[in-house]
């Protein structure tokens, strides 16, 4: 057997450093219903990571590593935490881009009219139901669901494709949409105020010391498929819209300055609001 290229703890004091479980960003997930199906982890290595070899290495060791294992729970259904079942044998994963590092990227809300600049108001509208590809429709009552969830609303290519691949513009769209049981804001400061906090516990930035400029260093990634493990409870699987079945993800964040993985976990429900 050969020898592991790498080693994962659990880093024991994140619960208490990361910003997600702040009683302030607890409150509003429990609020957009994401509380009860969510977390953010963080755990150690100390090997040097080269994102352009390591990466299969790192995720199998990883998700083997029985202290990861003893962390890393997935939902079977709404109110259990189950183990993965079996040795994990291969992943299937997506590079997220992760360039932006300023709230200015979503000015243009505010640019559009989706937004009341004076007030921070998010627009209402007409209800419109989303129905196509989704067993229950979903009502869509202001500008910003609109924009993030209906392909043909006026103000959706105000954000471009390679806008909507950024990391945080999916964390954005994933605490706009919350989870079951989702009360929405009124205001957008919230969602903008626990998407900096999010984004700041997953990613790492240096500056840089010539131009001044933050440089993001941290690699993000979507684990989609862990071998036959199930990462989201079977009663997802009835919406097929990928727009809606979004918040449905398990991300990693790989930290080569401080050594530290993240992993975000949230597992969706048929009912979005």
């Amino acid at each position: 057997m050969s020898e592991l290229k790498f080693r994962f703890k659990y880093h024991v004091n994140s619960p208490k450093e990361l910003e997600y479980n702040s009683k302030h960003v607890q409150d509003l997930l429990e609020k957009w219903g994401m509380k009860r199906h969510s977390y953010i982890k963080r755990f150690i290595y100390e090997e040097y990571f080269d994102n352009e070899k390591d990466e299969n290495f790192f995720f199998l060791e990883f998700f083997n590593e029985e202290n990861v294992r003893k962390e890393f729970k997935v939902q079977s259904d709404q109110n259990n935490w189950n183990d993965l079942n079996e040795k994990i044998h291969d992943i299937v994963y997506e590079k997220v881009p992760c360039n932006v590092t300023t709230l200015n990227f979503f000015d243009r809300l505010y640019d559009a009219g989706i937004v009341r600049r004076e007030s921070g108001a998010i627009v209402k509208t007409s209800p419109i139901y989303l129905e196509e590809n989704i067993s229950t429709p979903i009502m869509i009552t202001d500008e910003l669901r609109k924009l993030l969830l209906i392909f043909d609303s006026p103000h959706y290519n105000i954000f471009s494709i390679e806008d909507r691949n950024e990391f945080i513009f999916r964390i954005f769209k994933s605490i706009c949409l919350g989870g079951d049981v989702c009360q929405f804001e009124d205001l957008i400061i919230e969602y903008l105020n626990v998407l900096k906090k999010i984004y700041k516990d997953l990613i790492s930035v240096q500056k840089n010391e010539e131009t001044g400029d933050l440089i993001i260093k941290s690699f993000v990634y979507k684990i989609i498929n862990l071998s036959n493990n199930s990462l989201f409870p079977p009663s997802t699987t009835t919406i097929t819209n990928d727009n809606i079945n979004c918040n449905n993800f398990c991300y990693m964040t790989i930290d080569p300055v401080n050594r530290w993985v993240n992993i975000w976990y949230h597992a969706a429900y048929e009912y979005l609001c």
